[in-house]
């Protein structure tokens, strides 16, 4: 049986997180790759500005689409940061 590391919960946070937002929003949030709670919360930002932008400039259809995805995009998020809270609880 393989002993799981921090670094090892740190990279998969970080993989989670770029599943979740893909590359753009990602790539954004790189320099705080080391700090997973930081990068976290500054990806929740950028969901709730791209989720005004759609606000004021979408069109009804595109409109319900982003916000739902910038929606599941929260919830997700919201589960990451559980997750990483966890992390910092186990004593390595």
């Amino acid at each position: 049986m393989n002993v799981i590391t921090r670094q090892d919960c740190d990279r998969s946070i970080n993989q989670l997180l770029c599943l979740i937002l893909g590359a753009q929003k990602s790539r954004a949030s790189n320099h705080l790759h080391y700090k997973p709670a930081d990068r976290i919360e500054f990806c929740f930002k950028l969901v709730q500005q791209e989720m005004e932008q759609v606000v004021r400039t979408a069109d009804p259809e595109a409109l319900q689409k982003g916000l739902s995805d910038g929606q599941r995009q929260l919830s997700s998020l919201q589960s990451l940061k559980t997750l990483n809270q966890l992390i910092q609880e186990v004593e390595w």
